[in-house]
């Protein structure tokens, strides 16, 4: 059977480079799966769960948005930070959603920065909820 080959970079590293048999994207407007043979597409990721899965496992990590390519049996993830699931604590994604609540809004760009951190921090205690 064909294999997607999975590659996640952030601007400090790569954080994944491995092959999967299949793997669920969270774009900007829900997740979609990808099996090899997938036609090509670029989409914009949203901030939440990365589903990676082999014949004998699945690792799920948070993404914190960016944009992913599809192409070739090739998945390229480029995202500001890409952590495992199990390494975000509920009550500390709580704390940074009540903090990025309390950022100033007063202009479209502050109001742009504190909309993302909401998000961000919506999407991890979501994810540490399953």
């Amino acid at each position: 059977m064909a294999k997607l080959k999975c590659v996640v970079v952030t601007p400090e590293k790569t954080e994944i480079d491995r092959e999967v048999d299949s793997l669920v994207l969270p774009l900007y407007d829900g997740a979609m799966g990808v099996l090899p043979g997938r036609a090509p597409l670029i989409g914009r990721l949203g901030f939440g769960q990365l589903e990676l899965t082999d014949s004998s496992s699945t690792e799920t990590y948070f993404v914190d948005g960016g944009f992913a390519q599809v192409e070739n049996n090739v998945v390229s993830i480029l995202t500001g930070r890409a952590m495992p699931v199990s390494d975000i604590v509920y009550a500390d994604a709580e704390k940074e959603l009540a903090a990025a609540l309390q950022l100033p809004a007063n202009t479209e760009e502050q109001r742009q920065v504190r909309d993302a951190s909401a998000l961000r921090a919506r999407g991890q205690m979501r994810i540490s909820r399953k």
